[in-house]
């Protein structure tokens, strides 16, 4: 009987290569302390020996660096794509999305930088040719201004990932808030408060950029309803104010609570259009930035978006994978329900029929009497 082969050692890896054993461990876990020319050629053999990290002594070692002080030992490049160099810092998402990013980055050891892809007329090839230079591996697609905007990065070369939904091409692995969940969370919560016409109110440039995540569950939901109740989106067409027909839709449709990502429609429900608020209506925010208790919905954790995102770039730099995914991955982080002012207290109906049903009784029991 054959025994298996041998699985080759590190140290034999080395010693093939003429190169340390260190040299070999920064090798394969894509360090840019090796020169990009020798650890293809260390990477070459290892694969050729069919050499195969252990397992066991992958966690040893992920353990013992947790245990030291971290040093930062990389860069992780992230690259806006906004008309100006400063233009994604108006958005506080993106703003939040970058402050995880930065703090998981140095929890593990990476600076994250931000490198607007248009500076000075910079084209992809020229973009690829700097990061190379600077010895940059892992980049970082933050949310683009439109779905439109387009890379031509030398792909093959980077271990990448996005944000969101928003940057479609090439398909790139990607972490996002769980928008599907979020919306099923926020419908709950008005069915638990006896709101019986819900509305929607959204628009077309949202939409897109959510990959009609929100819409999805929320139509989903609808199906299932009875249709006295069912409310028709208010769905915004592009460069069209949100407010402009918002009034309209409201007198039409008459919807009791309404559903958005737009703080702005809180503000207008008194302001322009004379409805108390949860009095004459009930508000919820799909995108809440705080736990602050003015407005109840969904605070999407941002911070843990931006972080799950450096996760994914800095596992495919440990697994030495560069290039498109053949199977891109999608890391979706769950968001919290915050309570608010902006809606009525629940009210379950099992409470309300209670009274109906004690009269009832007590008829029934005159009605007995008198006729005895």
């Amino acid at each position: 009987m054959e025994s298996a082969a041998k699985t080759p050692t590190m140290a034999e890896v080395a010693a093939k290569a003429g190169v340390s054993k260190m040299a070999v461990s920064l090798a394969l876990r894509g360090s840019p302390r090796v020169s990009e020319a020798k650890r293809k050629m260390i990477l070459e053999i290892a694969e050729a020996m069919h050499y195969r990290p252990n397992p066991q002594v992958q966690t040893l070692m992920a353990n013992l660096r947790a245990t030291r002080p971290v040093e930062m030992h990389s860069v992780i490049s992230w690259i806006t794509t906004f008309e100006t160099e400063h233009g994604w810092e108006e958005h506080p998402v993106s703003v939040a999305y970058f402050k995880g990013a930065l703090l998981r980055g140095k929890e593990l050891g990476y600076r994250i930088e931000p490198m607007w892809a248009f500076s000075q007329g910079m084209g992809g090839a020229r973009l690829s040719d700097v990061l190379q230079a600077r010895g940059i591996n892992g980049v970082i697609i933050p949310p683009t201004p439109n779905t439109d905007t387009e890379l031509d990065l030398r792909w093959e070369e980077f271990a990448t990932a996005t944000i969101g939904y928003s940057f479609t091409q090439p398909k790139l692995h990607r972490t996002a808030a769980n928008l599907p969940d979020a919306m099923a969370t926020a419908l709950q919560k008005c069915e638990q408060a006896d709101y019986q016409r819900i509305g929607f109110v959204i628009n077309a440039e949202t939409d897109s950029r959510v990959n009609h995540s929100w819409m999805a569950a929320y139509l989903a939901w609808q199906h299932f309803i009875a249709k006295k109740h069912v409310v028709p989106i208010h769905y915004v067409p592009k460069n069209t104010p949100i407010e402009r027909d918002l009034g309209a839709w409201l007198t039409k449709h008459k919807p009791d609570v309404v559903i958005s990502p737009y703080r702005e429609v809180y503000d207008w429900l008194p302001e322009l259009f004379d409805k108390r608020v949860p009095e004459d209506i009930g508000f919820i925010s799909l995108s809440k930035g705080d736990n602050g208790t003015a407005i109840a919905g969904i605070n999407q954790q941002d911070e843990a978006v931006g972080a799950a995102v450096v996760d994914l770039i800095v596992g495919q730099l440990q697994r030495n994978e560069k290039g498109l995914p053949t199977t891109p991955k999608i890391v979706l982080t769950e968001g919290n329900w915050t309570d608010g002012q902006s809606i009525r207290s629940n009210a379950p109906k099992a409470d309300k029929k209670k009274p109906a049903a004690k009269t009832k009784r007590q008829a029934r029991k005159k009605a007995t009497t008198a006729k005895s």
